[in-house]
């Protein structure tokens, strides 16, 4: 208690002497937005963000109460599920969030989570096994970070511990400052490599430019990727240019799927198609928007469309917000915005 006390102290004090820098860090989104790549070196901006983060994460954690515990011993036995939305928080950490999303989202990948998680009696806590450099390492977490992932009525899943024990191994500035989606997501929850494919430039003397396509046997390894339940991520460090808006469809019925043809399994109309904003771009050429680049789960992919899910657990319309992560985009605009998709092994 004494601990605790000395540190929320140097906290309330560092935070004051933040002043409105760090007052408009909390409520800001840009953790969540800046996850997709290294945040980059904005001078003092960037110094206060890190210190405030810094802060954030010493007063953040939350001890799991004695029902989180046999909620979350349901989870890891099998006996219980969690929703695929992340739900992310405060963190930059959409790299791993997408890749836990990934394997949220199948029975296969929800058993791949629950093999690495254990309760130990003894020690009154839970051991979530991570891979460093592709060895195993044990994480004990007795707790979770208030302001990070949890399910939609605000209580800690298994993405949860696997965040809090990313978070207790590797560091926080490695949980905040963003990472890559292969290494630094992927092949820390499996272990095993991950790969990429990238839309095609031209290369010029001093540089290259990019022509945001595909090739047809990089979409055909995306969509059989897909099929086999691998996890997919998509990178939004394509070309925003020209803003970040899109024509798209969501789970506007609220039933899970996005369906425009069919009426939703929870007797809604079908989903509709509006305008929304992708998440992502270069930090430096577009500082009004507060994120770098963003990291999604790719569910899905047919003909025409590509299907994510967002790791903020809501997709930004141009005048607010709508909940669920779910969001279908046109393989042209996905090919426009998302310039490497990043594959790992299936569960």
């Amino acid at each position: 208690n004494t601990l605790l006390s000395t540190i929320d102290l140097a906290a309330t004090t560092a935070a004051a002497s933040l002043g409105t820098a760090a007052s408009d860090s909390r409520g800001s989104r840009s953790g969540r937005g800046r996850a997709g790549s290294g945040a980059a070196d904005q001078g003092e901006k960037g110094l206060l963000d890190d210190i405030w983060q810094f802060v954030m994460l010493l007063t953040t954690s939350h001890p799991l109460s004695e029902d989180d515990k046999r909620r979350l011993r349901d989870q890891a036995d099998g006996k219980g599920d969690w929703g695929p939305d992340a739900n992310q928080g405060i963190f930059g950490d959409c790299y791993l969030l997408a890749t836990l999303q990934g394997y949220s989202q199948t029975k296969e990948g929800r058993q791949k989570l629950r093999d690495h998680v254990r309760w130990d009696e003894e020690k009154n806590c839970f051991v979530v096994t991570l891979y460093d450099n592709g060895k195993p390492v044990d994480v004990d977490v007795d707790d979770y970070y208030s302001d990070g992932t949890k399910d939609n009525q605000r209580r800690p899943t298994l993405m949860s511990l696997y965040e809090r024990a990313y978070g207790k191994y590797f560091g926080h500035r490695d949980l905040t400052d963003g990472g890559n989606p292969e290494n630094d997501g992927m092949k820390v929850v499996s272990g095993a490599d991950g790969r990429h494919v990238s839309t095609m430039n031209i290369p010029l003397l001093g540089g290259n430019i990019p022509l945001n396509k595909y090739s047809p046997q990089d979409w055909e390894d995306m969509e059989r990727s897909v099929k086999e339940r691998k996890v997919v991520t998509g990178f939004s460090n394509g070309d925003f240019s020209d803003g970040d808006k899109v024509k798209a469809v969501t789970d506007t019925n609220g039933d899970g799927k996005i369906d425009t043809e069919n009426p939703g399994s929870n007797g809604g109309v079908p989903d509709k198609e509006g305008d929304y904003r992708l998440v992502g771009g270069d930090y430096d050429h577009r500082p009004e928007t507060e994120v770098e680049n963003h990291v999604y789960t790719v569910v899905d992919i047919d003909d025409n469309y590509v299907t994510l899910r967002n790791p903020w657990g809501s997709n930004d319309t141009p005048t607010g917000s709508e909940e669920g992560g779910l969001i279908r985009i046109t393989r042209e605009d996905y090919e426009k915005h998302f310039a490497y998709t990043g594959i790992g092994e299936a569960p």
